[in-house]
C-alpha cells in the first residue's frame, strides 16, 4: 500500500522528479541532483519502494522503432455485453499501448501504437465487429507533448 502523499517530504519529491526523468541514473546522479550523498539517496529510493511509493520501473519503446508508425486514442462506447471479457481481449492486443475505463461519453480511452493507417483500421474495426463496442471515436496523435 503507498504511503500518504503528506509522508513525503521535498526531498522525496525531488527524487521521485529525477527518476521519472529517467529511471537509469546512478546513486551518485541522484545525490548530486538532490543534494544527499549516493548512499543517502539509495537509501530513501528503497524507502520508496518499500512503501509502495515507487511501484515498479519500465521501459519506453518507440513505436516506430518496431514499425508502428501511427498511433491514436480511440474513445469506445461498449455496447451490451460483458465488460470483464472486453478487458481481458483488449489486455490480448499488441496494438494497446495504455487502456483506462474513464467517465464522460466513452466508457474507455485506449491509445494504441499500430503498423501504419492499415493497422489502426483493422483494430478499429475489430472493436466494433468482435468486441462488442457500440461505437467508436479515433484521435490520431500528430505529436506526444509528453510520454
Amino acid at each position: 500500500m503507498a504511503a500518504e502523499s503528506s509522508a513525503l517530504d521535498q526531498i522525496d519529491l525531488r527524487i521521485l522528479r529525477e527518476l521519472e526523468r529517467g529511471a537509469r541514473i546512478s546513486w551518485r546522479e541522484l545525490g548530486e541532483a538532490v543534494h544527499l550523498s549516493p548512499t543517502s539517496a539509495a537509501d530513501r529510493v528503497r524507502r520508496l519502494e518499500r512503501d509502495g511509493v515507487i511501484e515498479g520501473y519500465t521501459v519506453r519503446v518507440d513505436p516506430d522503432a518496431l514499425g508502428r508508425t501511427v498511433q491514436a486514442v480511440v474513445d469506445v462506447k461498449l455496447g451490451p455485453g460483458d465488460v470483464e471479457e472486453f478487458e481481458a481481449r483488449l489486455a490480448q492486443r499488441d496494438e494497446v499501448t495504455f487502456a483506462a475505463y474513464v467517465t464522460g461519453t466513452a466508457d474507455y480511452s485506449i491509445n494504441v501504437a499500430c503498423h501504419g493507417a492499415d493497422g489502426l483500421d483493422t483494430f478499429v474495426r475489430w472493436l466494433r465487429s468482435e468486441a462488442g463496442v457500440a461505437s467508436t471515436e479515433t484521435k490520431l496523435l500528430l505529436r506526444v507533448v509528453r510520454p
